[in-house]
Order: C-alpha cells, then structure tokens, then sequence
C-alpha cells in the first residue's frame, strides 16, 4: 500500500544479521545496497531476471544468494527487510502491496512515499557510525553533508573508539561501586586527552599504555559506598 501524509522516520540502528534481507532488481542500484548491506554481514537474497556483473561476482562468490526470476510474493518467505530496487512502479506497487500483508519493513530506492524506512547517509569509522538525513527530502544536500564530515572526522577515530570501548569495559567491571558522579569524573578523564594526537606520534600501543595509566588514576581515587 503506498504510503500518504506527512513522513517522520525514526532513526535507529538495526542487526541485520537476524534479519534476512530481500533485494529486489538486480541492476546498479541493487549493487550499491548490496555492499552496504555486506559491510553489517547482511544474509541477502537477490531476485531478477539478470543480475549486473558486480552482482554476478557476489553471487558466484557465495556471498549473496541470487534468484534468477521476475520478483513473486513467494520470495517474501523468509525475509524480515525488502530492498526494492527496480525503476518499474508497477513492481514497487506489488512488492508494497505484498510486504504490507506480511509487516515486512521495505525500503523503494527514490521511492519514500512507498518507504517503510529509508538509508541514511553514513559514514563509518570502525565501531562508530554517523548517519545524515534529510527526512528523505534533499538526498543530494545529505550526501554533501557527508563528504564534509568525511573530512572532517579523522580516519584515527576507529581506534579512539576501541579505545573507549576498553575504557567503559574495565570501568563497568570494577569490583567496587562507583557512583555516577564518579563514573561521569572518570570518563571525563578519557575526554581530556587528545587521543589523536597520541596515535599519530605514538601509536596505539602507547596509547593503551596512556589508558592504563588513566585507569590506574582512577582505581586511585576514593569511592562513595
């Protein structure tokens, strides 16, 4: 069923490793959302008469699982998120249709009034995401957004990341109780230093040493019972 009124998305992060993903078309289009999809180690099934040659290498590869036939509601069997991809409206039409009689989440590509949900713009660096939308209005000034961020955000910030990770890991796992006070003093400790700069010139063995050092301060520190 096409979608009307006014669209407000949700935004929110999903594991698509427990949900069997569908791509519908088998051009271009289906490849960009492909990739992004194997970037989350998505399980995808793709389903078109022909598949372009990037597609072709992915399914050869055993990487996607490919179905060389015109899409059918049979397809749907399985599947939890439906990508369609195909610039025929009378397929979008059906595939909505279908998908709505089952409450399986779809996304059309430049389709948003058939859109369950739409794809952010994002940008990865390691663990850490950040995703730009327009609502699904102005695609083209998200994308700008972006590339904008993109040099913005230091490539160094996956490992600032796993950095943090470990911080908040041996901060939680303390066998004495902190309060929040001084959960929020100790992270702000994490946050005073310039971890950029440390693994440009040092690297991230010093940089551990450096986390170490920090923990140990914090160990040092008196606790509220």
């Amino acid at each position: 069923m096409k979608k009307t009124g006014t669209h407000t998305y949700f935004p929110i992060l999903i594991d698509v490793r427990r949900l069997p993903c569908l791509v519908v078309g088998g051009g271009k289009v289906a490849l960009r959302k492909v990739r992004s999809l194997l970037e989350y180690n998505a399980s995808i099934t793709v389903v078109s008469p022909k598949l372009c040659a990037g597609l072709t290498r992915l399914s050869k590869s055993g990487r996607i699982s490919a179905i060389a036939r015109p899409y059918a509601s049979s397809f749907l069997k399985g599947h939890k998120i439906v990508f369609s991809t195909t610039d025929n409206p009378e397929v979008n039409r059906i595939v909505s249709r279908d998908c709505g009689r089952r409450g399986i989440l779809l996304n059309v590509a430049d389709g948003p009034s058939w859109c369950d949900f739409i794809l952010p713009s994002s940008l990865k660096r390691g663990d850490l995401i950040v995703s730009v939308s327009s609502q699904g209005k102005a695609p083209f000034f998200t994308k700008d957004t972006k590339r904008k961020l993109e040099d913005f955000l230091s490539p160094s910030l996956s490992d600032i990341v796993k950095l943090a990770g470990e911080f908040r890991r041996r901060i939680l796992s303390k066998g004495i109780r902190m309060s929040e006070s001084e959960k929020k003093k100790a992270y702000g400790a994490f946050l005073a230093v310039d971890w950029g700069k440390i693994l440009r010139k040092q690297g991230v063995k010093k940089a551990h040493l450096y986390l170490d050092r920090i923990l140990d301060e914090v160990e040092k520190e008196p606790v509220t019972r």
